[in-house]
């Protein structure tokens, strides 16, 4: 009788203009049936969502565990989460555009890095403290032998590796790395002021522009890592200064390389008492350190480019 009515119904509705309205065909006891709630074995087949994941790994290879911070505009640091020693961490909820965040190593033979940004995953790398002694170590030798191409590479990378986990002596080894970088390229004060305040001169912000330009590196005057990698690799051919491609052979120079060879290799093992970063050297020592042959050559090449 239902289906009738319906029927009769929509040839009303087709013969006055309308539109015949769709038919649903019902249970053969004319009544939908309800939907049926998931259970609860059914849900424990589906997986856990994972929203963000934190993954801290350590010089030399592996993961470490560390503490997460959120780091405010501010620069208030507050407890995010705890990543285990296989380094990675899942969580549930996602962080929030504009959270940044920070991996703290529990143990000090690894150095903080940089802050990260929110992301699904969000991935640090934390450098050796032992490995980057020895880049002071060697940029210390170096210095002392009068090899400020060594010298400067290697303060730099110290530098750039202690930056957020020893600000101060990062700035130190920084100032380093300008005076040697900039005994270099023939410049006569590398550096102006004294007591912890150096900054670069005019002078060498010049001359390091000048040599970006020569070498097709932004000018930016600023002693960055690809620029000290190529005040490393310049050469005295014939009684001029060059810089080999970073891939030819031969980009190290005599003295770079034998210095680099004596110094003890850069490896990353495990110790029970990781030693205090300490910069040994001073500004002056570098300073007044005679250049080696090689390197006071260069000097005096240097120098004269300036003047011409």
């Amino acid at each position: 009788m239902r289906s009738s009515c319906v029927l009769v119904v929509s040839a009303l509705l087709v013969a006055c203009g309308g539109e015949r309205p769709s038919v649903t065909e019902l249970p053969s006891g004319g009544i939908a049936a309800p939907a049926q709630p998931a259970t609860s074995a059914d849900a424990a087949d589906q997986p856990a969502k994972v929203a963000l994941v934190f993954r801290v790994m350590r010089e030399g290879g592996g993961g470490i565990d560390a503490t997460i911070n959120q780091v405010d505009p501010r620069g208030q640091v507050s407890f995010y989460a705890t990543v285990p020693n296989t380094g990675e961490k899942a969580l549930d909820k996602p962080c929030d555009a504009g959270q940044r965040f920070q991996a703290e190593p529990k143990v000090a033979a690894f150095l903080r890095g940089p802050t990260q940004d929110c992301a699904e995953r969000v991935e640090f790398m934390l450098f050796s403290t032992q490995a980057t002694l020895q880049f002071i170590k060697r940029g210390d030798d170096a210095s002392k032998g009068g090899d400020l191409l060594v010298a400067q590479s290697n303060y730099g990378t110290a530098a750039d590796r202690l930056q957020y986990a020893e600000p101060a002596k990062a700035r130190q080894l920084r100032v380093l790395s300008t005076v040697a970088a900039g005994r270099a390229l023939g410049v006569t004060q590398p550096v102006q002021g004294a007591g912890g305040s150096e900054q670069p001169s005019p002078e060498f912000k010049d001359r390091v522009r000048v040599f970006q330009k020569q070498n097709g590196i932004e000018a930016t005057g600023d002693l960055d890592a690809r620029t000290r990698e190529s005040i490393g690799r310049m050469q005295l051919r014939g009684g001029a200064v060059v810089v080999p491609p970073a891939a030819s052979t031969g980009a190290v120079s005599p003295a770079s390389a034998a210095a680099v060879a004596a110094a003890p290799a850069l490896v990353v093992t495990p110790q029970a008492v990781t030693p205090a970063v300490e910069v040994r050297m001073s500004t002056v020592e570098v300073l007044a350190t005679p250049a080696s042959p090689q390197t006071a050559a260069m000097i005096h090449a240097n120098r004269a480019r300036i003047v011409k």
